[in-house]
């Protein structure tokens, strides 16, 4: 299982953490929990019915998950919300003129309308990105690449959190069992 805490053995210094993943090589086909001890950060999950200023005020505190998980009544995954997008609804708020620079078409307006009009996790979240505990490095990066997300959430079988895989953390977990 993919644990919200990670991080090895109590006492492990990061150092011993990646020469211990570094001794073990991680392929596509590697499962996820081969690189479990890596990964350390913990979930920020949020209601759906969240206010964006909490939800940001959330992941301001816990920097290092750069996708938030947008959670119903029974705790199952609903949505995510990605920093970029709750960086562009405080600009939509502040400073919407900055946002207008990016309409082109029809799409943009529609996105300018979603930032400048969320109040609500419910109102900004994107489909929810999740994984199985059984899924290979090989689907999370592709479902990370083909969402363009910087993480995503591992789930149970009833579609509930279990811990959060972040992009870049797994890259470099591959990157240090070459």
């Amino acid at each position: 299982m993919v644990s919200a805490a990670g991080g090895g053995a109590p006492g492990d210094s990061p150092d011993s953490v990646a020469h211990r993943a570094a001794s073990r090589r991680l392929t596509a086909r590697s499962p996820i929990t081969a690189a479990e001890g890596l990964l350390a950060i913990e979930p920020v999950l949020v209601p759906a019915d969240a206010h964006l200023d909490v939800v940001i005020r959330r992941a301001g505190a816990s920097p290092s998950t750069r996708v938030v998980g947008v959670v119903d009544a029974a705790g199952v995954l609903v949505g995510v919300l990605t920093s970029h997008d709750l960086v562009a609804a405080v600009v939509g708020r502040l400073a919407p003129g900055a946002l207008l620079a990016e309409i082109r078409d029809v799409d943009g307006v529609q996105a300018y309308d979603r930032y400048v009009e969320a109040a609500s996790a419910a109102d900004l979240m994107r489909a929810p990105a999740m994984l199985r505990e059984t899924a290979t490095m090989g689907e999370a990066f592709r479902l990370m690449h083909e969402r363009e997300l910087s993480g995503a959430y591992v789930v149970d079988a009833a579609g509930r959190p279990t811990g959060y895989l972040d992009g870049l953390e797994l890259a470099a977990a591959v990157v240090a069992a070459d």
